[in-house]
């Protein structure tokens, strides 16, 4: 039990911790790259309000909202298209770019104006490109691209254009993507350091509820023990007591809650010993035949099913076999009949099933029960199902937690549902 706590403590924590490690990397990498996007298409932005020119005088001065130092027109790689109303190639500008050839322009504008969008991103050979559209007459661009002497206006003034500018990103992207990446293996690193540090330290958060948890198991043990002897001395007096007088009503009581505290203290020192031997790992593993034992169990019980108005079926395929402790799973089995018996309704059947699956053994205890029962507590200690606590229906909630003891000991698997009136304890163990 301890050990499962640690592995759930330690799972939780490295579950919490990869969650939050995954909503900051993404939250962080998302921002850093709307943040280099955002800021490219504000240069974007800037060019076009000066119609796909940097202006020589600082702009830091005007309007903008990104850095910008005295060698930031020289290190901008941009060009612009520009195409009439029609969406014909009229002219450009290329003085800030070199690596990109007429080809290379044509492709990239075709491609805008096929895209109908005022602004974009888009690849060309290996580079990474920003690109805007910008609405402008002829006029407007004869002012500012063709401003130069070596440059003489030729487009019409009365004219309307798109003036098409586009930015190379690539190295801005690429930084991005090498933050990502190298924030990424920080975050694995991260990780893994965590899942380490915590499985180191874990022994010491646990360790206050393994200490609780040995001294409820020895208690358990000393308590069951010490209780033997004055229930033994309290049956050998009643027995005298019969001997000397004859049976009473009084005698027959004190016999039967004997029997009943003698059974809960046995079943108490069971149960303690089972996570012991859980924890340890040094139970006894073998491999029997299990259907012949669920047989033979499911004959005894059929008898008493059948003195109190009630049946018994069978569906047991032969010569199962698994490998485990005979003796605790016969106990797993008696534990499941016996309960099936106890709870299954007036006239009500129970079933036992045992089918052999691919990796796994399957095993089924089921019986009618008309009422509604919440299912997730049964295997909890001390627990029934029937909260009238009604004498007649004796136990004391422990043997569904000791069933799951078992299991867990053979490392299988038990689950409880009701479906159309009937409750079913389903049982896998490895094959």
């Amino acid at each position: 039990m301890i050990r499962s706590l640690r592995k759930k403590f330690i799972l939780i924590a490295s579950a919490c911790i990869l969650l939050i490690l995954t909503v900051v990397l993404i939250c962080f990498n998302a921002i850093s790259y709307y943040s280099a996007y955002r800021e490219s298409m504000a240069i974007l932005g800037f060019i076009a309000d000066n119609n796909g020119q940097m202006p020589e005088e600082n702009p830091q001065n005007g309007d903008v909202n990104f850095f910008v130092s005295r060698e930031f027109r020289f290190e901008t790689r941009y060009f612009s298209v520009i195409v009439d109303a029609d969406g014909n190639y009229v002219g450009s500008n290329n003085d800030y770019i070199s690596a990109v050839s007429d080809e290379d322009a044509e492709t990239m504008y075709t491609q805008v104006l096929a895209a109908q969008k005022a602004q974009g991103r888009m690849r060309c050979a290996d580079s990474v490109f920003l690109y805007r559209v910008k609405k402008a007459s002829g006029e407007e661009l004869n002012n500012t691209l063709f401003s130069r002497p070596d440059m003489p206006a030729f487009l019409d003034d009365a004219k309307d254009y798109s003036l098409i500018m586009f930015m190379d990103c690539t190295n801005r992207f690429h930084r991005i993507r090498s933050m990502q990446t190298r924030s990424l293996l920080i975050g694995a690193v991260c990780l893994i350091a965590f899942v380490i540090l915590v499985s180191v330290f874990s022994k010491f958060a646990v360790k206050p509820v393994a200490e609780n948890y040995e001294k409820q198991k020895q208690f358990i043990t000393n308590a069951g023990h010490e209780l033997k002897t004055p229930l033994a001395i309290i049956s050998a007096n009643t027995e005298v007591i019969e001997t000397l007088h004859e049976n009473s009503e009084w005698t027959q009581s004190i016999r039967h809650q004997v029997e009943r505290l003698t059974g809960l203290v046995n079943d108490l020192i069971t149960i303690a010993r089972l996570d012991e031997s859980a924890e340890r790992h040094d139970t006894v593993m073998q491999t029997f035949d299990l259907s012949a034992v669920m047989q033979n169990l499911a004959a005894d019980f059929r008898t008493v099913a059948e003195q109190q108005g009630k049946t018994l079926e069978t569906d047991i395929a032969p010569e199962v076999s698994v490998s485990g402790n005979e003796k605790t799973l016969k106990e797993l089995i008696s534990i499941l009949l016996d309960n099936a018996v106890k709870y299954c309704d007036e006239g009500g059947s129970i079933r036992a099933e045992l089918h052999p699956q691919k990796h796994h053994v399957s095993q089924t205890v089921s019986n009618t029960y008309s009422e509604q029962t919440d299912c997730t507590h049964f295997f909890d200690r001390f627990y029934r199902a029937d909260t009238s606590h009604n004498s007649e229906k004796s136990g004391y909630g422990i043997g569904l937690s000791m069933a799951e003891t078992i299991v867990r000991l053979h490392k299988g698997k038990i689950t409880a549902q009701q479906k159309e009136q009937r409750v079913s304890f389903t049982v896998t163990l490895p094959s």
